[in-house]
């Protein structure tokens, strides 16, 4: 699996419209392909200045191929000429499989004393449906 992280610092004033663009054209585009496994886009404020993370996990390099194109590596549909963004970078990381993670229920949460450990799935989101 790879995880593709698009960090973008948006346009100044921009960041309704920004976030209307990754809603309403940007994803939609990407959760069409099957190679898609999961999407998360976070937001943070420093002083006046706006910043996003696009963070998509893909089943393989050849899946974000066939869904952004011959070069991945550039930010996708976010082109300079948008006025949205200030800066995009985009970079790649070959995904971890991680184990299950035990959680630790509190004493008494299910109506008795002890603690119980109920194991989660591992920390890969489930594909996406139309």
């Amino acid at each position: 699996m790879i995880v593709r992280v698009l960090s973008v610092r948006i346009a100044e004033g921009r960041g309704a419209e920004f976030h209307a663009f990754i809603r309403e054209r940007g994803l939609p585009r990407i959760q069409e392909h099957p190679g898609l496994l999961s999407v998360n886009v976070g937001r943070r404020t420093e002083g006046s200045a706006e910043l996003a993370i696009v963070v998509t996990v893909w089943r393989d390099w050849e899946a974000i191929q066939e869904a952004l194109g011959p070069d991945p590596s550039q930010p996708y549909m976010l082109t300079p000429e948008s006025g949205l963004a200030e800066t995009a970078t985009v970079e790649h990381f070959e995904a971890i499989e991680l184990p299950a993670i035990g959680r630790v229920q509190p004493d008494g949460a299910d109506g008795d004393e002890s603690t119980d450990v109920t194991l989660v799935p591992p920390v890969v989101a489930p594909p996406l449906t139309a």
